[in-house]
Order: C-alpha cells, then structure tokens, then sequence
C-alpha cells in the first residue's frame, strides 16, 4: 500500500480528481523556467503543502529528469519510476528545503541518487556478493583526531567559498557528479565548471595551508589541472 506521500506525487502524474484545485498556488503558471527568485517561491509552496506549487515543479522538470536518468540507468532500469521516486523523496523533505539553495540542483541531485539506488539494486540482484575482504587495521587514536581535526578545517574552509563556487564544488566532490552533470545542472559551461572548481581548490589549499605546511607547500594545482582538463575533455 502506498503511503500518503507517494499517492500524492502519483496523483499529479496521474490525475484523477484534485481536491485541492480551488487551492491558490504559491507559484504563478506562467513562469515555466523558474529562476532563483522562483525557486523561492516554489520552496514556500512546498512548504506551506500547496500541491499545485509540486505539481508545476513536475511540470517543470519531469521531461529533463527522466532524460538525466535515463542516461545515468543505460536501460538497467525504469527513469520514469526513478524519478517518481525522486519527487516522493522531494516532497518528504519538503520542510528542510532552503529558499536559498538552488532547486535545480537540489532536485537533479536526488535523481541521480535514486538512479544510482537503482544500478546498485540491480547489481546486487544480478551479480553474487564478493568475497569478504579482510578487516582493516584498526586506527590509532592519534589518527582519529587527526582525522577529525582535517575534517573540520575542511568543512569551515569549504563553507567561506564564494556560494556559486561552493555549490559547484559540493556537487562534484560531495555528490560525485561530473563537470558536464553540474554544468547541465547549473546552466553552465563544463569549462567554467573547470574554473569555478580549481578557483575552490586554490581557495582551500590556502585555507589548509598553515595546517599542513609540508603537504601543501609545494603543491601548484598540476594534478587538479589534469583532473579539470580530463573532466571538461570527457
């Protein structure tokens, strides 16, 4: 039995009868590209349980989604279905979307999860589980706290980045996504994607630099500068 979350998003892909019509959506028909400022508004919809402000968002975007997935899934799975799931797990989290942060790629985000859920259930179905590999050896204390330590300097130094920049270097290095993945995101070029990521790894080699002197010291960005060409070669 579907749960009430899924029967809504089913019920805008396949209408039958809208109780919630007379309802006055937070966001106006006629803008079918949403900006920023529409994302805003799109969000306080989502927000406030309007269905019509779900259901312009899938009208919005379900053609491009399906073609994201599509090519993520290769034919391994259904893109319609992955992306329908993708919405249901949009409108669950609905109350901790940000009218700040992009909904484009908020959304192309899930879906590539979702599609990347899907080959990993394929996978487990289709192929036997590997051999156990041997445990690892045990960390020591000292490493931990380290660990821990350049995990936060990270992280800080992550957040003071430009938002544009951040936002692309969330996405590739936290998502995993390629250049070409954030750029069809983000409407941007591949080859600014490149810029905007070696600007953000200059940024934190900076940052991190006073920490680990020996490490960064000589580093001159060669290998971030093969990884950007190969990327925007790609």
């Amino acid at each position: 039995m579907r749960n009430l979350d899924e029967a809504k998003v089913v019920g805008i892909i396949n209408p039958t009868e809208d109780p919630d019509s007379g309802r006055r959506s937070h966001m106006a028909p006629s803008e079918a590209d949403p900006g920023r400022s529409a994302d805003a508004a799109l969000v306080r919809g989502l927000r406030s349980d309007d269905p019509e402000a779900l259901r312009h968002l899938m009208e919005s975007y379900w053609e491009p989604l399906v073609g994201f997935a599509q090519r993520i899934l290769s034919g391994a799975g259904d893109p319609e279905d992955t992306v329908q799931t993708a919405f249901v797990r949009l409108w669950s989290r609905r109350y901790d979307l940000d009218e700040a942060g992009s909904l484009r790629a908020f959304l192309y985000t899930i879906v590539r999860n979702a599609s990347l859920d899907e080959l990993r259930k394929r996978t487990r179905r289709d192929e036997a589980q590997s051999s156990a590999t041997p445990p690892a050896s045990p960390r020591t204390p000292y490493e931990d706290v380290q660990g821990a330590e350049l995990q936060r300097l990270a992280a800080a130094a992550v957040a003071r980045l430009p938002e544009r920049r951040r936002e692309v270097f969330r996405l590739v290095r936290e998502e995993g996504l390629s250049y070409q993945e954030v750029a069809d995101i983000m409407d941007l070029s591949a080859q600014t994607v490149a810029n905007h990521m070696s600007l953000a790894m200059a940024d934190l080699r900076t940052a991190l630099k006073p920490y680990f002197p020996d490490r960064l010291s000589g580093t001159d960005g060669g290998e971030d500068a093969v990884s950007d060409r190969e990327q925007t070669n790609g």
